[in-house]
């Protein structure tokens, strides 16, 4: 931590610092920073309090380790879960994603490793993605185990990662490089590791220059048609994936996965 950061009480499992106008959010959950219905909420209140801190300039969503930025939802838990608790999981991690992507500050992902399913939507909210050198890989590898990508979170990623990454990641159902997915503009930069978080943290004071209220309106002007489709089928998309989530092809792609230790 830098000498003028100041670290803000906040759960063990996510680590909130304030740096030159800049909030920094990093995941901090065991391993993998493993989506869980009580880890989404918790993310959603502090960017919800970033939001509503004149303070706060611009956010930087990151994570505590340096091999993964998020695995994706919780499988220990959720592949479990009863339908009623995986419902909630699902709005709770929706309200979190839409926030996100429609911050009224400046946000950017910095990622520090792998960035898988869950975690790929999430790097797919901010307005810019950095990520560090190395062996990191993102993508949404949901179609091999037979489970649907939320539509609603793809029809607000097209605007984002662009067509021809998020084809790819979806249809193809495989992590690609950093290397490469910046080579398809789904990344913006990548910096050495030891970087990562100071370049983040300096691109996103830049942004955070600019009046707050004028950023918010364009981004949203450049953000609202996805969101508004994203509304538009936000219901049956839910549906589809809980639906997929519990048909016997995706239990089997479940119970695979967590054999596999994801």
């Amino acid at each position: 931590m830098s000498a003028n950061a100041v670290t803000i009480d906040a759960p063990n499992d996510l680590l909130v610092e304030d740096r030159g106008g800049i909030r920094i959010l990093a995941l901090g959950r065991g391993k993998a920073n493993a989506m869980s219905t009580e880890f989404a909420a918790t993310l959603h209140e502090a960017a919800l309090a970033a939001q509503e801190d004149p303070a706060v300039r611009g956010v930087v969503l990151t994570s505590r380790s340096p091999k993964i930025f998020c695995g994706g939802f919780d499988l220990r838990r959720l592949a479990h879960a009863g339908p009623e608790d995986f419902a909630r999981f699902v709005r709770v991690f929706d309200a979190l994603f839409f926030d996100l992507f429609l911050l009224g500050k400046p946000l950017v992902a910095a990622l520090t490793g792998h960035a898988v399913a869950g975690g790929a939507l999430l790097a797919g909210t901010a307005d810019f993605r950095f990520a560090a050198e190395g062996p990191g890989t993102i993508g949404l590898p949901e179609v091999r185990l037979g489970i649907h990508v939320p539509r609603h979170c793809v029809e607000a990623m097209r605007t984002t990662v662009g067509e021809q990454a998020l084809t790819r990641w979806a249809l193809l159902g495989e992590t690609m490089p950093f290397e490469e997915a910046h080579a398809l503009g789904a990344i913006d930069r990548i910096v050495p590791a030891d970087r990562l978080l100071e370049e983040a943290v300096t691109f996103a004071q830049q942004l955070g220059g600019a009046p707050s209220e004028v950023y918010a309106a364009i981004k949203r002007d450049l953000r609202g048609s996805a969101y508004d489709r994203a509304m538009d089928v936000q219901p049956d998309a839910r549906k589809a994936f809980v639906d997929s989530w519990f048909s016997e092809i995706g239990q089997r792609g479940l119970a695979s996965a967590l054999r596999h230790g994801s």
